[in-house]
């Protein structure tokens, strides 16, 4: 209590001041989200195993909103049929992301797929699922999208937008919604960082006194909230304890007060290593995982490898090395320079899991660019980055020696060759790729259960179903790969089957 006192003592002082946070509250607010209509579906009540399920307007509306619509995701507008919302929930909670890159982005796919919103059940909403999931795996700005576009009308989703937004130091709209609204709130740590957003440390001090007076928080978190109202009180203590559970609020404080970071850092607070101010190591280990968990798009990874001159070589300095040789290779006049900096480039992000994020940002140039006979040596290595791509292009096809049966294979899929006929490979992981392709039933005892969620409308549940087969990549059991692919074809993802077998194709070449 005695460094509380002392802290309300210089709230007095501090009110006249510029404030001590330093919280970049100044950061720009997100520019305004798409223009989104939600029309609910037509009312009528639906039985369900001997249980009536019905929902009010503004659930039903809010449970609809999404980002992407059916012509980008290719899901359907009624993605998850006469499932309950409940039991959507569920499955979208068990899923675990795993796999090549395709399997991260379908799942992205789903969380932000505009489309009907499932039965209610016991007044649940899967939208706030949605979003954490979305925060879960680092997205955001696509999390804090969905909360604009759903609208703040209750304390669930204000605490999520909350969260994004202090993760993002970007509070003031959050701050000045509560101001207007403070039924959407009565967390104490909220009300204490909205008051000294707004200036008024003084309100702020006097509400953590309060509060901590009666016991209603936590003692670290009730210390973090002193050294973010008065950093100088701790000046000469570096406190390392974390609570548990670690929340963005947490993150967020710390960061700003400059105390240690958990390692190894979530997902959800990776973006924060993305500003442009950020060590160079940092942000480019960042935009690593949250390429790998499909957070961000690849440009931003590609931009962190060119952010400054490599500080030294070996691991992610040599993916930086090896980037920008590529860069200047490619613009330069020297084939020789370009065939040895593809190798480099090749096998250092082939080692790490990203060949797709280097096939993404450089397959159009390499598309385009003439092939010598100083790039021959290179001919395997263009072709499996074009082909990760869907790009089959026969100008690179070296006519000298036979192709490999995985670049055979996936010059079929990203041709969209028919695949007829028992398979003439010996590799099981072909076999199982291409059983898929030619329409072969799968062999697993689930299969008649899992094909029935997606023939009956749950397409949603089947997607699930069928990213977890996939889950292990190119290590999955060839029966699991079978029915997987054989699934999201069925989904009619017939385009997204084919990229999740390429990538396991060639992203780990035999």
């Amino acid at each position: 209590m005695r460094v509380l006192s002392a802290l309300l003592l210089s709230a007095q002082v501090a009110i006249a001041e510029a404030p001590l946070s330093a919280i970049d509250w100044l950061s720009e607010s997100l520019s305004q989200p798409p223009n989104f209509v939600i029309t609910p579906p037509s009312p009528p009540n639906v039985m369900l195993s001997s249980s009536i399920f019905s929902s009010s307007l503004d659930l039903v509306s809010r449970d609809a909103a999404g980002i992407l619509p059916p012509a980008i995701t290719g899901f359907p507008a009624r993605l998850w049929g006469d499932m309950p919302a409940d039991q959507v929930i569920l499955a979208l909670e068990n899923h675990k992301p795993a796999g090549v890159p395709e399997l991260h982005s379908l799942f992205r796919n789903l969380l932000l797929a505009q489309a009907d919103p499932p039965l209610a059940g016991e007044q649940v909403s899967p939208l706030l699922t949605r979003i954490d999931l979305l925060m879960d795996m680092g997205a955001l700005d696509e999390a804090e999208t969905l909360i604009k576009l759903a609208g703040v009308t209750e304390p669930e989703i204000f605490k999520q937008w909350f969260d994004v937004s202090i993760m993002a130091n970007r509070t003031r709209a959050v701050c000045a919604a509560l101001a207007e609204s403070p039924d959407l709130s009565d967390d104490v740590t909220t009300r204490v960082v909205c008051l000294a957003r707004g200036g008024d440390w003084n309100a702020a001090a006097i509400t953590l006194s309060l509060s901590a007076s009666i016991g209603d928080l936590e003692p670290l978190r009730e210390e973090l909230l002193i050294r973010f109202l008065d950093p100088d009180l701790f000046a000469h203590d570096q406190e390392t304890v974390f609570p548990d559970p670690f929340t963005p609020v947490d993150f967020a404080l710390r960061e700003a007060l400059g105390l240690p970071r958990p390692t190894p850092m979530p997902l959800m607070f990776l973006p924060a290593d993305l500003k442009l101010n950020t060590p160079q190591r940092r942000r480019m280990e960042a935009a690593e995982q949250l390429v790998q968990s499909a957070a961000i798009p690849t440009s931003l990874l590609f931009a962190a490898y060119r952010g400054g001159r490599p500080a030294s070589s070996g691991g992610i300095w040599e993916r930086a090395n090896v980037v920008q040789r590529l860069d200047r290779a490619l613009i330069g006049d020297d084939d020789v320079a370009l065939a040895n900096a593809i190798q480099q480039a090749f096998e250092e992000m082939a080692n790490v899991g990203l060949l797709p994020a280097l096939a993404a940002e450089y397959s159009d140039a390499l598309a385009h660019h003439p092939k010598s006979p100083d790039l021959e040596s290179v001919s395997t290595m263009v072709q499996t980055l074009l082909l990760l791509q869907g790009i089959p292009v026969s100008a690179w096809v070296e006519t000298n020696e036979p192709d490999s049966t995985r670049i055979e294979m996936a010059r079929i899929l990203a041709s969209r060759i028919p695949v007829l006929g028992l398979s003439p490979y010996d590799d099981p992981l072909l076999n199982a790729i291409f059983a898929a392709f030619a329409d072969q039933t799968p062999p697993l005892s689930s299969f008649s259960y899992n094909l029935d969620l997606i023939e009956s409308g749950q397409i949603g549940a089947g997607v699930l179903v069928a990213l977890g087969l996939l889950a292990n990549g190119f290590d999955g059991e060839p029966a699991n790969i079978h029915e997987g692919l054989f699934l999201l074809r069925k989904a009619g993802l017939d385009g997204a089957a084919r990229r999740v077998a390429i990538q396991l194709l060639l992203t780990q070449m035999p």
